[in-house]
């Protein structure tokens, strides 16, 4: 027998629509317009038979109610006016899908929505603000992507108000427990369909812990002999009444960052409750070993467990150091709270930190430039009680010119330091004072004179070119010791001085010869170490060579041998135009004199100097040191060595 696919199709189509497993029937109350109408109860309840209804089949109204999602797909419909009470629970119950229930109203404005994210068993949904009489309609979906809701039973409940359900209070023991009865929830003496002994009646819960804390919607099931079941709502409201234990300690707060510290409750309030530490059992049996028993400290503990630690004052300033009395506070589940003093001593150990800046400076007419440290600020910081600044170093003199490293110092009330590197720069822009006086100097034996150092034709103050440092021993940082090292000096006048150190000292014109014998006028100049320059008049009076020699002369200044301008025939004398004899004793003391042989090819210098340099002979001052060893070629001859003489033999 052969069939066509025509034929095949049709008888396919036939078993579907036979099949009481594949025949899939739209459910009668798939459209808002097609909605069950709930048939309530004279205590305004409906409940139907179990898995009265389905959603398999259904077709969705494209409706997303707002929890939702946007998950929708099979919608089933129902009505109800509402009863007497505002207050309702819609229940579905069913095998594992995915539940979404929505109430709307009959402008078709939701009310109120309920869904999982994951699937169920059941879904419930409450409301409260119904209006009696008016209508409203329940929607129940089940989207595309769960499996379908096959059958599932509905159930309207009315939370009445009557004196058959009763509210009812239930107070939380030390243990956080609670429980409720039948007789607790309601009045025998009210109309109860379900009544005698020959009903039984359960509640849906009747025991109850700090989870359950406020209102809780507790449905009483009645079956009577006539195998009818009966049902009613009433509120359950569950209470904690026992208030918590507080406990707390005195606490140090430490502000590191000079402005504030905020302080957690939990690190005031003692809330690690238990055995928490072990100590030594104190006596132990002998051999019994070191045995420990623990400790259960006080502590903030309750039955339905702390929700809220607080402080009075949690955050605490500069203005808080010290101590600070505060109220620490504890709050449990019910709201129950239980409150203790503590005191709270704010500490500042905020390190400081210093900023400087750099800074020039001038010296001033007294050679000095003394720094205020104030002048460096540049954001330093050390906490809520302030600093003094102070520098390494803060008068600086001539020696000091140019750029100095100096150390700015930050020093807080408790002796915290920060110090940080600027850079002070010394400048000098007074030029010297200059006083000149009449000179005479002479010809040498060629008839020349080349002045190479003019100070006989200047007036000096006291130590103006030699003031050294290491003389007077310096002076201390802060400048308490500047006069001993700063002579009076600077104090004189009518002479030539300087704020700082003179440098140099020249005329112009430099070279003179026999056509300039007599009185000249030249131009005396006056530097100091940072360059600054005076100029002055002066009268240079140019005498002839004389060619007497003496046996015994004093170098007043540097120069060579046969300068008759470097002699003296005196100790702190003036030039007196005389050289020395070929055998002479010359006293140096401090300057450098060149021993030149006549002949030029024979030449040879031996330098007598302020110095430790080992290949020559050289001079500190009060003593006079000879190498020993010296090879004894050329010209000079040591003949005598003493203390601030040397006697020279000239060939």
């Amino acid at each position: 027998m052969k069939f066509s696919a025509k034929s095949v199709f049709i008888f396919l189509a036939f078993l579907i629509l036979k099949s009481p497993v594949l025949a899939f029937q739209i459910p009668s109350n798939d459209t808002r317009q097609s909605a069950f109408q709930l048939p309530l109860g004279p205590n305004g309840n409906f409940f139907s038979k179990e898995g009265q209804f389905t959603t398999h089949a259904a077709s969705g109204d494209g409706t997303y109610y707002s929890k939702w999602g946007s998950r929708a797909g099979r919608s089933v419909w129902f009505k109800f006016k509402a009863p007497a009470s505002d207050k309702i629970i819609i229940t579905v119950e069913g095998q594992e899908s995915y539940i979404q229930l929505a109430l709307v109203n009959s402008k078709d404005e939701e009310l109120a929505s309920s869904a999982f994210g994951y699937q169920v068993t059941s879904e419930q949904l409450m409301y409260s603000g119904l209006r009696e009489g008016e209508e409203y309609f329940i929607v129940v979906d089940n989207p595309l992507e769960g499996k379908p809701l096959d059958k599932f039973t509905l159930k309207f409940q009315n939370y009445l108000l009557t004196k058959c359900t009763q509210p009812f209070v239930v107070a939380l023991d030390q243990n956080g427990n609670g429980k409720v009865t039948t007789d607790d929830l309601m009045n025998e003496e009210c109309y109860w369909p379900c009544a005698g002994p020959g009903c039984s009646k359960e509640l849906t819960k009747s025991t109850f812990d700090c989870d359950d804390l406020g209102e809780n919607y507790v449905t009483i099931k009645g079956i009577g002999a006539n195998g009818i079941t009966y049902y009613g709502t009433t509120l359950v409201k569950v209470v904690d009444n026992i208030p918590p234990t507080i406990a707390a300690r005195n606490f140090r707060a430490n502000i590191t960052n000079g402005k504030y510290i905020e302080v957690d409750p939990k690190n005031v309030i003692l809330w690690r409750c238990g055995k928490i530490g072990s100590i030594p059992s104190p006596d132990p049996a002998p051999g019994a070993g070191a045995s420990l028993f623990f400790q259960d400290p006080p502590c903030a503990k309750d039955n339905c467990g702390i929700v809220s630690f607080e402080l009075s004052k949690r955050i605490f300033t500069c203005d808080d150091l010290g101590e600070n009395k505060v109220i620490a506070r504890v709050v449990d589940k019910g709201g129950n709270e239980a409150t203790t003093k503590v005191i709270i001593t704010v500490v500042d150990l905020t390190a400081p930190v210093a900023k400087g800046k750099n800074l020039t400076v001038n010296l001033g007419t007294d050679g000095l430039a003394k720094v205020d440290a104030n002048l460096l600020e540049n954001g330093s910081f050390a906490g809520c009680a302030g600093f003094e600044s102070s520098l390494s170093k803060s008068v600086f003199d001539y020696n000091d010119i140019g750029e100095n490293e100096v150390n700015y110092i930050v020093r807080d009330d408790r002796d915290n330091m920060a110090t940080a590197k600027v850079t002070i720069t010394v400048m000098d822009t007074i030029s010297p004072v200059v006083v000149s006086q009449p000179g005479k100097m002479y010809l040498n034996k060629n008839g020349r004179l080349e002045v190479g150092d003019a100070r006989a034709l200047v007036k000096l103050c006291n130590d103006a070119l030699i003031m050294k440092r290491s003389q007077f021993g310096g002076f201390e940082p802060d400048g308490s010791n500047e006069n001993v090292f700063f002579e009076t000096f600077f104090n004189q006048e009518g002479c030539t001085k300087d704020n700082a150190q003179i440098g140099e000292i020249w005329i112009e014109p430099r070279e003179f010869t026999s056509a300039n014998l007599g009185e000249n006028e030249v131009s005396v100049f006056v530097s100091d170490m940072a360059g600054n320059s005076t100029s002055a008049k002066a009268k240079l009076t140019v005498l002839p060579f004389s060619s007497t020699c003496k046996k015994e002369l004093w170098a007043i200044k540097s120069g060579d041998w046969s300068d008759p301008n470097i002699w003296s025939d005196k100790e702190g004398g003036e030039a007196s135009g005389v050289v020395p004899c070929e055998t002479s004793i010359v006293n140096i003391r401090g300057q450098k004199v060149d021993f030149i042989s006549e002949e030029e090819s024979t030449v040879k210098t031996i330098n007598l100097l302020e110095g430790d340099d080992p290949t020559e002979l050289y001079i500190q001052v009060g003593s006079l040191k000879v190498k020993e060893g010296m090879n004894q070629k050329g010209n000079v001859t040591l003949k005598e060595s003493q203390i601030g003489k040397l006697e020279v033999i000239k060939k």
